[in-house]
């Protein structure tokens, strides 16, 4: 019998031969997906088995999306071994700790079999995932702060302070209504193409009249975020909001911090129980320059679990791929830093139970 040889699927190829009708499809859906993990096992010049996972490149987790193998094969298991052997090298090349898979057998098709093979445990009951932590080099950290995913293009601002709510006080609510309420309340921009987003001013006032404890890093003291206009009215109306907000900010004795914020005291903040909303750029995560929000909400010895308010269906990602992400401090660090002249935001935010 011919042995297994596992090979990857690189971008500039296409959907191999031989591959039943209905995993033919879903790769060909997937192959110009940024996140998209291929591997292919041969048996000489036979498909016998297939791989599909998703990584984000800023993260050390990828969600095995699919698995196949030909059932027809006597070799199954041989077949299932080979792909989890080509997934470990492959995790130790590019730095990935954790496999995961989705708890949603509607969103991913991976065989109980396989999941065993992998070493994977069982979702526990009513959670969104079940994974492996591959390497035991570092605290485990654990959070149950809950997703939102923002349910439109501006409003991840508004998603991560209800996300950030709902960790600290899990009778908090997270729906359509409290976001864009909060946007309302928080926005800023007027953006190049419709409704923008948030700037950290806005954004500690909705927490702060919520009762939670808030303070403000801001790296400068120049209006913020001002490249999302395309027009200079625009622009002017933009710095006029900015600065009504942080004059509110100030009367309210909100603290702000008019300084970068460094991942040491980021760490800190969550250590002893708060939540942090960073402001991100898109270009590590989507390969687009964009300011962008996200949950920063607990941390372990050199990582950070991140919620993301925004996934993208079309590279493969689903709410899975969102939650609790590991992102390393040298990861966050680069991707902490937005603007021509890079400037760094972000709110610590505390429940106040009183």
């Amino acid at each position: 019998m011919e042995p297994i040889a596992i090979k990857h699927l690189l971008d500039d190829q296409e959907v191999p031969a031989g591959l039943p009708e209905p995993i033919g499809e879903r790769l060909a859906l997937i192959l110009s997906a940024r996140s998209r993990v291929v591997l292919l096992a041969h048996q000489g010049a036979t498909v016998v088995g297939l791989l599909i996972g998703c990584r984000r490149r800023t993260t050390t987790m990828v969600r095995i999306a699919n698995v196949w193998i030909d059932s027809d094969r006597t070799d199954v298991g041989t077949i299932g071994r080979a792909l989890v052997a080509a997934l470990e090298q492959w995790s130790l090349d590019t730095d990935v700790l954790t496999w995961r898979l989705s708890a949603d057998a509607s969103q991913d098709d991976v065989p109980d079999s396989f999941r065993e093979l992998a070493g994977i445990a069982p979702p526990p009951p009513g959670a969104r995932y079940t994974q492996r932590r591959l390497r035991n080099d570092g605290s485990t950290p654990h959070s149950i702060t809950p997703i939102y995913t923002q349910s439109t293009g501006f409003t991840c601002g508004p998603a991560c302070l209800m996300m950030a709510f709902a960790g600290l006080d899990p009778k908090a609510g997270m729906d359509r209504s409290l976001e864009v309420a909060l946007w309302r309340e928080a926005t800023t921009i007027v953006s190049m193409d419709g409704p923008g987003g948030c700037d950290p001013y806005g954004l500690a006032l909705a927490a702060a009249s919520r009762g939670y404890g808030t303070h403000v890093f801001m790296s400068t003291s120049e209006p913020i975020l001002i490249d999302r206009g395309n027009t200079e009215p625009k622009r002017d109306l933009m710095k006029f909001v900015q600065s009504d907000f942080k004059t509110r900010v100030f009367e309210a004795g909100i603290t702000v911090k008019e300084r970068a914020f460094d991942i040491a005291e980021l760490r800190d903040a969550l250590t002893d129980g708060s939540i942090a909303v960073v402001l991100v750029d898109q270009r590590e995560t989507h390969g687009r320059t964009a300011p962008h929000w996200v949950a920063v909400h607990a941390a372990g010895d050199d990582h950070f679990l991140v919620n993301d308010p925004w996934f993208e269906p079309d590279a493969l990602e689903t709410p899975v791929d969102v939650v609790d992400l590991p992102i390393r401090d040298a990861m966050l660090e680069k991707m902490s830093w937005y603007g021509e002249t890079p400037y760094r935001a972000a709110l610590v935010i505390e429940w106040n139970a009183a």
